[in-house]
């Protein structure tokens, strides 16, 4: 049995184990009604709950079949192993989802398919001639990576996105797995394409743009839907578009979905700078969590909050068009070296300050709060009144830290202070806004106060060895490449 031949053997098993993952999810209502009728006195709630996370450990299982894929070819002993532990536990898993679970006939079908393909890779992989042929040592690739760095963006990423700003409530915390994959293996994803191709911050901001269309747009649909977190109500839809729930968001991942993220992990693994934390494989596993993440969304989210919406056609082409279009310009996108030499920026204080300050206005002038139906208090037209003002902020915001970020005295303590002072401001917004009860409240105003004291001591840290830096003329001061 040779190598290619166990490495097929690998990924066909992998496709059925996709397949069958992706049809138990969009397919989701069928089969639920098929349990009901067979179990009429369970819960309906719970058998939902069950139909939602069991095929996601298979799935999850599988998905590591293409790493494992790339070290057989290379003959790696240690993938050999690896294989062999993956493919036993998956063929317990199936086994026990085809025993313990009442599932219409195709699907079981499809089960027992999956189940004599990981039976057909248990046997291979445990042949003594196939334990031979990997026997022979494996130089360790050289290729820098950072695999704690990657779980802390994949991690951090839907924390800043979504549980600071609470619009998940102490209550509502068992949702924060599904975004996970969307939000971090997005944030991730953009992360090792921009860094790639030697992009900086602007790259990153045009990728997050092309991410927040694609999920509020295609997957969500929440930019045009009527129905989907009374959006429409914000203010004045113009041409079918919710305009101001669409200008926050269009702003709002860019900056908290991707960037911030990424600029709070690259600097907690400073040492590691700007090279990717993944090789190819890695990355191609980020692109399949996120496209199984934007799925996931799409099949729980949309049919529990608008059912029977779907987009229409043309704003749906413009979407794609409008992300495609950013995501060219961000590979294409260049920062001039040089800028200001002469000039100075303003103190890393001064900076969290004005960004904090920014981000609660923008917030406040665009998401209704404090029992408002439209932005900032407003009725009808005057809608348009606050979005100006938000959109202001956000272009004057832009101007300022271009001009200190253009400085010789920019450093990496002034970009994290950016991003803490923006968490502050964002986090006290969700404080005032969306906490409802004495213990959101609590837990929203303990991150603000977390972020601020653990972002200060930070940046001190930054700032004073930058300081030596330049005093001694040793590399690490000044300001931070794009």
């Amino acid at each position: 049995m040779t190598r290619k031949a166990v490495v097929t053997l690998l990924i066909t098993t992998l496709a059925v184990s996709v397949l069958l993952a992706l049809s138990t999810l969009v397919l989701h209502d069928p089969i639920l009604a098929y349990q009901r009728q067979h179990h009429p006195g369970a819960d309906p709630a719970a058998l939902s709950r069950t139909l939602w996370t069991r095929p996601l450990p298979i799935l999850g299982v599988a998905l590591l079949h293409v790493r494992f894929a790339r070290q057989l070819l290379a003959g790696d002993p240690r993938a050999l192993r690896r294989v062999r532990v993956v493919s036993a536990l998956g063929l317990a898993g199936v086994a026990w989802l085809l025993i313990s679970a009442e599932y219409p006939v195709w699907l079981r079908a499809a089960e027992v398919v999956q189940l004599l393909l990981l039976a057909a890779l248990v046997i291979t992989v445990n042949r003594r001639t196939v334990r031979s042929a990997f026997d022979a040592h494996v130089p360790a690739d050289p290729r820098p990576r950072d695999r704690r760095a990657a779980w802390a963006l994949i991690l951090l990423a839907p924390v800043v996105a979504e549980l600071t700003l609470g619009n998940l409530s102490l209550t509502e915390l068992w949702v924060f797995p599904i975004l996970v994959p969307i939000y971090g293996a997005g944030a991730l994803l953009i992360r090792e394409v921009v860094r790639r191709f030697g992009g900086g911050f602007p790259s990153l901001l045009l990728m997050g743009l092309a991410y927040g269309l694609i999920e509020e747009g295609l997957v969500l649909q929440s930019l045009t839907s009527p129905h989907l977190y009374g959006a429409a109500d914000w203010a004045p839809r113009l041409l079918g578009v919710n305009s101001a729930y669409t200008e926050l968001n269009l702003v709002y991942h860019p900056v908290f979905s991707i960037t911030i993220p990424i600029v709070l992990v690259e600097s907690l693994f400073a040492g590691h700078g700007q090279r990717p934390y993944l090789r190819r494989g890695g990355l191609i596993g980020a692109g399949a969590a996120a496209l199984l993440g934007a799925l996931l969304l799409r099949v729980t989210v949309v049919p529990s909050e608008d059912p029977g919406y779907r987009v229409p056609v043309v704003p749906a082409v413009v979407v794609v068009a409008v992300a495609l279009a950013a995501g060219i310009t961000a590979v294409r996108v260049r920062l001039r070296p040089g800028g200001r030499p002469d000039a100075r920026s303003t103190t890393p204080t001064v900076v969290a300050a004005w960004t904090a300050a920014a981000a609660f206005a923008f917030l406040a002038l665009l998401f209704p709060f404090a029992g408002a139906e439209q932005s900032f208090f407003t009725h009808g037209g005057w809608a348009f009144a606050p979005m100006a003002a938000a959109a202001g902020i956000a272009v004057l915001t832009a101007i300022a830290l271009r001009r200190w970020t253009r400085a010789r005295d920019w450093s990496p303590a002034h970009l994290l202070a950016a991003a803490i002072g923006a968490m502050v401001g964002h986090t006290l917004f969700g404080l005032v806004a969306n906490a409802g009860t004495g213990p959101d409240r609590l837990f929203l105003g303990a991150l603000a106060a977390i972020t601020a004291v653990v972002g200060a001591r930070a940046i001190r840290r930054m700032s004073g060895r930058a300081g030596a830096a330049a005093d001694t003329g040793a590399p690490g001061g000044g300001r931070q490449a794009e």
